[in-house]
């Protein structure tokens, strides 16, 4: 806070031995260089100052006390049009001003749009961008931006903009930065319709399991409108996301079309007030009316909407209509898996980490830091009864005279398509396996619940182990944060069954997997679950295809590391 002026300041502090370690003292002058030009435009952080001692840097900023789009998208879910139109206006404009002064910001995402106190847009994190040569300095032309810049191709200045390495945000990414390594304004405009299109649907139109197939979705141009998406909106979402940069629309363009119909660009835009935000709601389909008594007809189109043999009505007494429910039942209990049978090609992720996905085909689907509680069952699983998250109670000594107590360490948590659940230990600086949980067998399941202080969190019970997993990022301020983080581990555990399933059923695992589940070997101490997880140390395939002769040497004979399981850890399997 100014003292003179009361004014409150945001500062943002740099470690010095961590730019340098890390070799960012580039992006820290190119974000230091481009707020220095950008500073007569009210949707663009300003910086005041900047100033330095031993051992951090420091730039004072404009207060964003509002905070993060994506906090906004988080609690609504998806934006009604008032609130998607003011909040798409308002961050064009601002596209359009960084372009008119040479600038390229190549990571827009709702990260990086704040929100002030007024909740009026901001942009942030120039790390990335790219400068260009100032168009106000070179040139006094005017044109339809209202800010200077010369009308051309958006294209502009793209042949010297070659990047070196990846920049942005994998779900926000233009197609021809993946392409040709190029990014230009027209790529800026790439990352607003991907905005516009996640203010009104909730959700990025390219989200995948993990980053490589993400970019084959934008490659591919594979994305879908959600139901009640906007008519005016889909039609500049599509005009947006096209592949080809030179026939996208241009910032003119987009301004002109109808979706900002009735917007007041220039400076009257940023002197309105911020409309109130609330959750769209789709209108209500009208209910489905049944005519007459026989439902032949509409239970004939249900069985074909849901993918079931049609069967015929006439002639089907009581015994035969038990028999069809039947078999409905037990069809919608197990649902045919679809489209998720081919893998990718395995990625650098995949590659750093094969000395832990030990299966054939293996690939990582989630990856990231947890606080993982483990401990013995609890009351709360299906195999006891207290609250989740919480031991069961035991006598008062029990803790002295058991090995088995609670637990509570960050760890990397991974999730595999093979239904692996893997531990390691926290950084992935070191690639081994502090334990695994096989989620195929039927003691295992999950589920999420809400914590005394209202974050969500997710659980995990087996046979005779107990697990709660919590997002170390989580805070009181945002708890919708931690729901969305909870949800998104969830769906990808349950994808990781599901594919698991059919690539069993389809051989690709083929008797391996079940094979890990009646193995002779014993688990060490330190692997988890119980008859739910997986021994860390693999039997050999050979040992299990040769013929039991009768006079096999016991196990303690044995040497204690076999060749897939060594003191450096398990070897790379290809």
């Amino acid at each position: 806070t100014d003292r003179q002026t009361l004014k409150e300041y945001a500062i943002k502090v740099l470690d010095k031995r961590h730019i340098i370690k890390e070799k960012k003292v580039k992006y820290v002058n190119i974000e230091r260089d481009t707020l220095n030009r950008l500073t007569e435009h009210p949707g663009v952080v300003r910086l005041y100052y900047t100033f330095q001692d031993e051992r951090s840097l420091y730039f004072v900023l404009d207060l964003c006390a509002g905070g993060e789009l994506l906090g906004v998208l988080k609690r609504l879910g998806r934006m009604e049009m008032e609130g998607a139109r003011f909040y798409g206006s308002q961050i064009l404009d601002s596209v359009a001003y960084m372009h008119s002064r040479g600038v390229i910001h190549r990571d827009l995402k709702p990260e990086n749009v704040l929100l002030d106190g007024g909740m009026h847009v901001k942009i942030t994190d120039f790390g990335t961008a790219k400068l260009l040569a100032d168009p106000q300095k070179a040139s006094n032309g005017t044109s339809d931006t209202g800010y200077g810049v010369p009308s051309g191709d958006p294209l502009g200045d793209a042949e010297h903009d070659r990047a070196v390495s990846f920049v942005g945000t994998a779900e926000y990414v233009s197609p021809e930065l993946l392409r040709d390594k190029t990014a230009c304004r027209a790529s800026d405009l790439w990352a607003f319709g991907c905005i516009v299109y996640q203010l009104l649907a909730g959700r990025p139109p390219f989200k995948a399991a993990n980053e490589y197939l993400t970019l084959q979705k934008i490659l591919g141009l594979e994305y879908t409108f959600p139901d009640g998406f906007p008519d005016v909106a889909r039609d500049l979402v599509e005009r947006l996301l096209v592949l080809e940069p030179e026939r996208r629309m241009t910032v003119e363009n987009v301004k002109a079309h109808p979706f900002f119909e009735g917007v007041q660009w220039g400076s009257e835009l940023w002197r309105q007030k911020a409309p109130r935000l609330k959750s769209y709601e789709p209108p209500p389909r009208e209910p489905i009316k049944l005519n007459g008594v026989n439902n032949g007809g509409a239970a004939a189109g249900a069985a074909a909407a849901m993918g079931l043999p049609r069967q015929s009505s006439g002639g089907m007494g009581q015994s035969g209509q038990q028999q069809g429910q039947g078999q409905t039942a037990q069809q919608q209990t197990r649902p045919q898996l679809r489209g998720v049978t081919e893998l990718p090609p395995p990625s650098q992720l995949d590659i750093d980490w094969s000395p832990v996905l030990t299966h054939p085909n293996e690939r990582i689907l989630k990856l990231g830091n947890l606080v993982v509680f483990s401990g013995p069952p609890t009351s709360g699983s299906p195999n006891g009864g207290s609250q989740p998250g919480t031991p069961s109670e035991k006598p008062k000594f029990t803790r002295f005279f058991s090995g088995s107590t609670t637990k509570k360490r960050e760890r990397l948590v991974l999730i595999t398509s093979a239904g692996r659940l893997v531990i390691a230990a926290a950084g992935g600086n070191d690639k081994k396996a502090k334990g695994e949980v096989n989620l195929l067998t039927g003691g295992a399941n999950w589920k999420s619940y809400v914590d005394s202080k209202g974050l969500t969190a997710w659980q995990l019970d087996t046979k005779d182990k107990h697990f709660t997993f919590e997002d170390p990022r989580a805070t009181t301020s945002d708890p919708a944060g931690s729901k969305f983080s909870t949800q998104e581990w969830l769906d990808s555990v349950s994808q990781a069954k599901e594919l698991a399933l059919s690539q069993q059923h389809n051989g690709k695992y083929g008797s391996y997997t079940n094979d890990l589940d009646h193995s002779g070997v014993s688990s060490p101490s330190d692997s988890i679950g119980g008859d739910a997880a997986m021994p860390m140390e693999r039997h050999n395939l050979r040992q299990t295809l040769r013929k039991n002769t009768g006079d096999e040497e016991p196990l303690i004979g044995r040497k204690r590391f076999s060749k897939r399981h060594s003191k450096s850890g398990l070897a790379a399997v290809f």
